[in-house]
């Protein structure tokens, strides 16, 4: 039907019509951006897209679309050096720019189409309109914006430090240097865009149609094939014992530069991250739409809060098209894991997006969400209990674990390893923090993401430290080792050739490259590649690997651990009082003896009153309750012989006006430290 349409408006329109069409797409509108406006417009355009299937009617389009292009290129660029930056009156020039860059974009697509023969490039077109220069003036306007954005959020700032969240925690519990708790406290709230970047944004619309990053990202495609063509080769070479040289910076973190980040669309993004962030917080939709390509191509220039929530808006998308009765479990707390690995071990992928409900035997609780709270935090624990031999726990001070690999002593390793991985998915997929904190490496394999000898130095230290002495020393004739590796498997040595007949190829000072680079991917993944692959197939049957794939490791930890540092101040600025004031003798005594408790007892005391000890990515004020968001609460209670009380699903502490912050102090810990786990009626 629409074919036969197409045809009729080929012979009927003439040529003062598709005019007329082209005169009504540019004009400035009403200003008010209604639905029917915009629907209006949008018709227009497809009529003129359909024209474009005739050779004659298409040099008319664009000759007329060419017209109005050179001139509103002129008079934006002349608009935009006169605007200052918080006074920027709107304007309808870049809407209209914006409506004719999309018509003509469309104009040319559909005519390749229909004719191929004619090879049509819209570039020349556009190179024609000095578009370029047009550009030019963007960049240099959005360079006046550079402050648009601060770092808001306490996980962006943390981000900023540019450390791991693992050995920020490490810091924590020594007590944070001042200089980290000032950058902590900052209260610098995310600035609304200023005017001028809001009238910017049809520009920088119209920069994303024409820059999409298409054409480069099949460039990078390509050039993935051949390097894996060139490993596949070297590895071919290595199994029939030829050397391979190795590059002399092993442990350097080399971060190949893609065909898409040497673009004009990948330097733009790069140069004009802050502006386009603080569009984005203010308008999430549009990553799903006009800036599509800086999320599917230069997604490292995005904030983490902005990955985040366009990560939860996917999650959501994807919740809504499945429903599933919720999920009842009954568990013993001494036996969480067995008895949740049995009841949930049968459910397939989609049931597993279901709620789940928890019930811990011979425990009065009732799951409104912080039981169910618990339960995530209790079975994160345990699954690195050590009698189950799944985990390692890793040198260095941050307390983080890498796979066993030595779990094949326990028969159902794989099946547990996979049962973890749909946890750990099924925690990121609800939006709960876990107490479980990864080696670098295996982030990067649960990120797809390559696994390089640096990362042996959060794995084991010592190792790492003597691979480095290697590295700079000339080792002839003071280490004597073989290409293999040597490990005590319960009394018993096992030798593992890391090439073929290894243990009989010495190492030397000219190969010793490829020792460290091959002895580096066998602890960190060939040595428990069953592992990986078993938890990595739990992980993405809750959570796809291309939406994971947004974050870097240090994002990933915090997505799945949430903040390290638990901050009185950010939980006093966050907290609402019932039949109590700030100024209440009893909540400055509180807060005093919150302030002196250890990291330790914080966390005891978080997981009293909110079900966790984990603190969420938007720091306290993310807190959730039965009923979605909820901040913490302090009501006043009665009695001071009693204990406090708390009601997890509601982040409710309920406080006894005692007499003295001494009577506080001894009451509050005694509750934290016998009643953060378990459940019962007060």
């Amino acid at each position: 039907r629409w074919s036969k349409i197409t045809q009729d408006m080929h012979t009927i329109l003439s040529q003062n019509s598709v005019l007329a069409l082209c005169h009504f797409l540019c004009q400035a509108g009403s200003g008010h951006g209604s639905t029917s406006e915009g629907d209006t417009f949008q018709m227009t355009t497809d009529i003129l897209v359909a024209l474009a299937a005739s050779q004659a009617h298409l040099d008319m389009v664009r000759s007329e679309l060419m017209r109005v292009l050179v001139s509103l290129v002129t008079d934006i660029e002349s608009s935009l050096a006169k605007c200052e930056i918080m006074t920027a009156e709107p304007s309808t020039l870049e809407t209209r720019f914006l409506r004719v860059v999309r018509a003509l974009a469309e104009v040319f697509k559909e005519a390749l189409k229909k004719m191929p023969e004619k090879e049509l490039k819209i570039e020349e077109f556009l190179d024609a309109a000095k578009i370029d220069t047009l550009w030019g003036a963007l960049d240099r306007t959005l360079d006046r914006l550079a402050d648009t954005e601060v770092i808001a959020t306490p996980a962006q700032r943390l981000l900023s430090l540019g450390v791991a969240p693992s050995a920020m925690r490490t810091e924590a519990a020594s007590g944070l240097s001042e200089e980290t708790k000032a950058h902590f406290a900052s209260n610098v709230q995310a600035a609304p865009p200023k005017p001028l970047l809001n009238r910017l944004l049809p520009l920088i619309e119209a920069f994303f149609v024409l820059h999409d990053g298409a054409k480069e990202a099949e460039q990078d495609k390509q050039d993935k094939e051949d390097k894996k063509k060139a490993k596949d080769q070297e590895e071919a070479q290595i199994a029939s014992g030829t050397p391979v040289a190795a590059g002399a910076k092993v442990f350097e973190e080399v971060d190949e530069v893609s065909f898409v980040e040497k673009s004009r669309l990948g330097q733009f993004c790069k140069r004009h991250r802050r502006p386009l962030n603080a569009l984005i917080k203010q308008t999430p939709g549009l990553l799903s739409k006009s800036f599509n390509p800086l999320l599917k191509h230069m997604s490292m220039c995005l904030d983490f809060d902005n990955k985040r929530a366009n990560f939860r808006a996917q999650l959501r998308s994807r919740r809504m098209e499945s429903r599933y009765e919720t999920i009842r479990l009954r568990v013993r707390r001494s036996e969480i894991f067995m008895d949740s690995y049995h009841q949930l071990r049968q459910r397939s992928s989609e049931e597993m997006r279901a709620k789940i409900q928890v019930q811990f035997q011979n425990e009065e609780g009732i799951d409104a969400g912080g039981v169910g709270k618990e339960w995530y935090t209790a079975l994160a624990r345990e699954s690195f209990n050590p009698n189950y031999a799944l985990f390692i726990q890793a040198g260095g001070k941050a307390c983080t674990y890498h796979p066993n690999a030595m779990s094949y002593f326990n028969q159902d390793h794989l099946q547990f390893f996979q049962f973890i991985g749909r946890i750990v998915g099924k925690a990121i997929h609800d939006g709960q923090n876990l107490e479980a904190w990864f080696t670098r490496g295996f982030y990067k394999h649960m990120l797809g993401k390559k696994v390089i000898p640096a990362d042996l130095e959060a794995f084991d230290p010592e190792y790492f430290s003597n691979l480095k002495w290697m590295l700079d020393h000339d080792i002839t004739g003071i280490v004597e080792l073989h290409f293999c590796a040597e490990s005590d498997e319960l009394g018993r040595q096992k030798i593992v050739d890391l090439k073929p007949n290894g243990r009989n190829l010495p190492v030397t000072n000219e190969n010793k490259h490829e020792y460290i680079q091959l002895m580096a991917e066998h602890k960190m993944t060939n040595s428990v590649r069953q592992q990986i692959d078993a938890f990595l197939k739990g992980l993405h049957e809750i959570v796809p690997p291309e939406m994971l794939s947004l974050f870097d490791d240090k994002e990933l930890e915090l997505l799945i651990s949430g903040l390290p540092d638990i901050d009185v101040e950010d939980l006093k600025a966050n907290t609402e009082y019932h039949n109590y004031t700030p100024q209440s003798e009893q909540v400055q005594w509180f807060w005093k003896v919150m302030s002196e408790f250890t990291q330790e007892q914080r966390a005891w005391f978080l997981q009293f009153a909110t079900g966790t000890t984990r603190v969420p990515v938007e720091g306290f004020k993310g807190l959730v309750g039965m009923r979605g968001p909820q901040k913490f609460s302090i009501h006043r209670a009665y009695g001071a012989d009693r204990l406090p009380s708390a009601h997890t699903c509601f982040n409710q502490l309920d406080l006894p006006d005692y007499p003295s912050e001494d009577v506080l102090r001894e009451k509050l810990l005694q509750a934290v430290r016998d009643g953060h786990e378990g459940f019962g009626f007060a």
